[in-house]
């Protein structure tokens, strides 16, 4: 491929990122809420629990999240935020683990029932040669494919072996949450 071509394919891909986020926003399709979990420091020797901060609105497409400036993500852990009972008789670590990070978004002002999610990657798009891109992308025949294995966080079904073309991917998953 040359430098030209791959140029070509990053700008229609950034182009296509922008198309989606924009049919999204018209379309009023459910957003979610990305989030950062913080751990805060002990203070006198007393250990204080985390706090969930809001970094932007996103809608989920599938194991990706886009943000309204085009920012695209690879899906964390997500959790909705959830009233705590007054007693706790716990099953798992992870069970615990996921009460502390729905106590902590319940504290930090998130609503009841709200989507939050947290410790999502953020995929580099790159302005031209691709030099500046994700690992994971790459031009191949024209487009820019996403091999989902070097995405971290792969899931089961997106293991190493698998890529998409990530404009047709962006295509799928807007025509799922809107319905189109």
């Amino acid at each position: 491929m040359t430098a030209d071509s791959n140029d070509h394919a990053w700008r229609a891909l950034s182009k296509r990122v922008g198309e989606a986020a924009a049919e999204l926003d018209a379309r009023a399709a459910r957003r979610e809420t990305l989030g950062e979990l913080v751990e805060r420091r002990s203070v006198l020797g007393i250990r204080r629990g985390p706090v969930m901060r809001r970094v932007s609105s996103v809608w989920r497409l599938r194991e990706l999240l886009l943000d309204d400036q085009g920012g695209l993500y690879r899906v964390g852990s997500v959790i909705r935020v959830a009233k705590q009972p007054d007693h706790y008789s716990e099953q798992s670590a992870l069970a615990a683990e996921r009460r502390r990070v729905q106590l902590a978004a319940l504290r930090s002002g998130f609503e009841v029932g709200e989507t939050v999610n947290y410790g999502a990657t953020p995929i580099q798009l790159s302005d031209g040669l691709g030099v500046d891109a994700h690992p994971g992308l790459e031009v191949v025949g024209g487009e820019v494919v996403l091999h989902w294995g070097a995405v971290p966080g792969a899931q089961a079904g997106l293991g190493a072996g698998s890529s998409s073309a990530l404009a047709a991917y962006l295509d799928d998953a807007v025509a799922l949450l809107t319905g189109r």
